[in-house]
């Protein structure tokens, strides 16, 4: 009994450091502390915590959101992104881009685009919902900017408990044998 416990007391720190949220103030707990951009939190419809984002816009269809860029550790092969996401009237665009975002961004070091990626993209009226996906992260990538967003569109989407974790070679490895069993 005292083994298993000193052996998980001496595990718990590497398995902590391994699931290591990326994104800072992802729950919104500290208003929009580590955020750019144009959003507000609420503190009556959210998901978990205290607070969640809201970004919100009922005429102008124009681009309104909020990124933060976040730098990739060493040996990261691959990143996952999720987020909790409600929608309320968002508008169909002419454009396929017109909708609730959760994009990502990769950035070489000196900020220029590698590529984009999106993770979730949102219309109409939905309930709380968990999106998430696993991305390789591109060759000459050293950072990567986090975008939720209307994408020049109306309507109204939440956000809370945006996480990003990295991802290691054998940890990505697994993670694709299990996808193709």
């Amino acid at each position: 009994m005292k083994k298993t416990y000193l052996i998980s007391v001496f595990l718990l720190p590497y398995f902590l450091i391994a699931q290591k949220n990326l994104v800072s103030n992802g729950g919104f707990e500290f208003e929009l502390n580590d955020w750019r951009g144009d959003a507000s939190t609420s503190l009556y419809d959210k998901k978990f915590g205290n607070a969640s984002c809201i970004i919100n816009q009922y005429i102008g269809a124009e681009w309104k959101g909020i990124d933060q860029t976040i730098n990739i550790p060493k040996n990261t092969v691959a990143l996952e992104f999720s987020a909790w996401i409600k929608s309320d009237a968002i508008e169909k665009g002419k454009n396929p881009w017109n909708t609730g975002k959760f994009d990502i961004e990769f950035l070489t070091s000196s900020s220029q685009n590698i590529s984009n990626e999106s993770i979730a993209a949102i219309l109409g009226t939905t309930p709380w919902k968990k999106y998430s996906k696993i991305v390789q992260v591109p060759s000459g990538s050293s950072k990567f900017r986090i975008m939720l967003a209307l994408g020049q569109t109306n309507g109204t989407i939440f956000f809370d408990d945006v996480k990003v974790t990295a991802l290691k070679k054998e940890d990505y490895e697994k993670v694709i044998d299990e996808e193709t069993k």
